[in-house]
Order: structure tokens, then sequence, then C-alpha cells
């Protein structure tokens, strides 16, 4: 644990496109955990201060319309904590074109964690802490919607995708969205000790008990770019997962080689067309194994896997549960 004897900075990524909730939310976190250090120590005291950045400084739009002010985040400047929220994801290609134009902020990432800042990084936000750099070979955590993507892309970084918060080395990593609750309450811990984080998360309502992602996961159908082709793939396979698909399949149905599809479609989703089928394959597993009381070698048959040894193997992968607990966990009201 660290108290620091000094008052803590903290700088609050703004960067076009972020969730305010999570940008004045980690803010206002810091607020109470201020309140309660001044009712505890009185007017001695040495409170958080936090500045909202960017590279240029000026008004930035968050995700919802919303503009406000930011400072730069220059180079001479040096924070206790720098903290990227969660940003609109509009689709894998767009999304990809804005981490790839954010070279100055990875820059000064890297600059204020070698002079001993702490960096934490939410939901979408982690993207951006794996772009650095600074996360390879090291553990961490995302939004669990997009682990594949983020694997994809950040080969090196040790994800726990499952975790609602990682911490290695002054980085912290925090899931969904509205976990940058208890990363900001894990920052306060660090700065100003359990007994003002404890009393913070009590007169927030912030359940600090909460330390994983329930294993339910939308089904991977989203079709949110421009290629017609990988749209088409993507819709045969759920149309068809439970048949014993090859790439050669997929590749004939869509009038294309199959060198081609894989690079195709990698461009458009983030994942091989291989990849995506067992995502969409599980998913629907999912869905079974939660609605219904068939066997798990029925399940596995449903979804096209005629090995059910390799579908637990694999369950136990992706849901982190084998069929068996998944149901008895998940299994839907009135059914035993």
């Amino acid at each position: 644990m660290r108290i620091s004897p000094t008052i803590p900075s903290v700088a609050i990524l703004a960067v076009e496109g972020c969730y305010v909730s999570c940008a004045a939310g980690f803010a206002d976190v810091l607020q109470a955990a201020n309140a309660h250090l001044r009712q505890q120590q009185g007017p001695g005291c040495r409170p958080f201060e936090w500045s909202f950045v960017s590279t240029q400084g000026g008004p930035v739009a968050a995700s919802n319309g919303m503009h406000f002010e930011s400072q730069p985040l220059g180079w001479r400047r040096r924070f206790d904590v720098v903290v990227a929220p969660t940003i609109h994801y509009p689709g894998f290609k767009p999304f990809v074109r804005f981490l790839d134009q954010q070279t100055a902020i990875y820059a000064r990432l890297r600059s204020q964690w070698n002079a001993g800042a702490w960096i934490g990084a939410n939901c979408t936000g982690t993207f951006m802490l794996a772009q650095s750099g600074l996360l390879d070979g090291r553990a961490a955590t995302t939004t669990c919607w997009l682990d594949r993507q983020f694997r994809s892309r950040y080969p090196e970084v040790d994800l726990h995708y499952r975790s609602v918060l990682t911490e290695t080395d002054r980085l912290v990593c925090a899931g969904a969205t509205a976990t940058y609750l208890l990363q900001a309450i894990r920052i306060v811990d660090r700065f100003m000790g359990p007994h003002i984080a404890s009393q913070c998360a009590k007169s927030m309502l912030i359940d600090v008990s909460h330390t994983g992602h329930i294993p339910s996961l939308p089904l991977l159908t989203e079709t949110k770019h421009a290629d017609s082709i990988v749209e088409r793939a993507q819709h045969w396979l759920q149309k068809n997962m439970a048949r014993d698909i090859t790439m050669s399949d997929l590749a004939r149905e869509v009038a294309v080689s199959d060198c081609t599809l894989v690079r195709r479609f990698s461009a458009a989703v983030g994942q091989s067309p291989i990849g995506y089928l067992q995502a969409v394959r599980l998913e629907a597993a999912r869905a079974l194994l939660e609605a219904g009381d068939m066997t798990v070698q029925s399940v596995a048959a449903q979804v096209g896997y005629s090995d059910a040894s390799s579908f637990s193997r694999l369950s136990r992968q992706d849901f982190g549960l084998s069929p068996g607990e998944y149901r008895r966990r998940f299994q839907g009201p009135g059914r035993s």
C-alpha cells in the first residue's frame, strides 16, 4: 500500500468518443475520497487533484455529443496517475483506425509510467494501453465482448478477460464500462489507504466484492463493417454451424479464395473465420445449456461438435466452467 506524502495528481484522458460517465465518474470517486479524507484528517490533508487532458488541449467531443474542456498533456508535467476511460466502439475497422492515430498519447503514457506514474485503463480504453506496449508480457483485462479482438491484436499481453480488475507493475486494467468504479477505488486505496477507500466505496454503494465477469456474452453476430462478402460469410456460418465446415466450403459459398476470405474476414471482424465459427458455436451452446435439459453430448452435437470431450475442453477455455458446471450455475429459473 502507498499513502502519498504529496498531493496525488491524476490525469484523466479526454479523447474523441470517450464515455463521459467513465471520465467524469472517475473524478467523482476522487471527489468523494477527498471528502472522507478531509473529514478524517482536517485541513492539513493532501487530497487528490485531477485534470482532464488531451494531446492538444481544448474542447473534446464525448461519445454522447457532450463537449468538455481539457488541458494539454505535455511532456514536462508528471502525474501520479493517468487514466484512459472507455471509448465508443463503432466497429472493428474504424476502431483500429482510431487506435492507429493516437501515437502521441502512447508516447506520453510510456513517459509517465517510466517516471513512476500509475496507469489505468477501462473497457475499450485498455486497447490504448496495450497499443502503447506497456502491457506486453503483463496481465491485463478488457471488456469480455471484445476479448477475441484484443487477443488477436495484442498476443503478447497476458489477457485475463474474466477478471474485473488486474494490477501489475503500476498498470491497472478494468473490464466492462462500469468497472471504472472499482478501478477508482483501487487507486484511492493505493494513495490514501484502505480505510478511506472503504469509506468511499460504502458511501457510493460500490460493490468491491465483484471480482469476475459473469460468463454470459452476446451472440457474436456483429456486422458493423462494409464488407458484404464477410457479412455473407458470417450469416452462412451462423445458419450452418452444426455442419462439419472447412475453410474451402465457406470460401466456395461466398465465391472467393481461401486466402482472400481469411484476409478480408480478419480485417473486418478482427478474427479468423474458424475462430468466429467457434465463437458462434459456443454462444449457441451457452443458450442451450441455460434454457434446456439436453445432455452435454446432445448440446455438443447440436452446435457442431461430434466429440463431446473436445466440446468440454473448449467450454472450459471459453466459459471458465465445464458445460455441466455452467448449466448448474446459469440455468434459467424454474429448471433444475
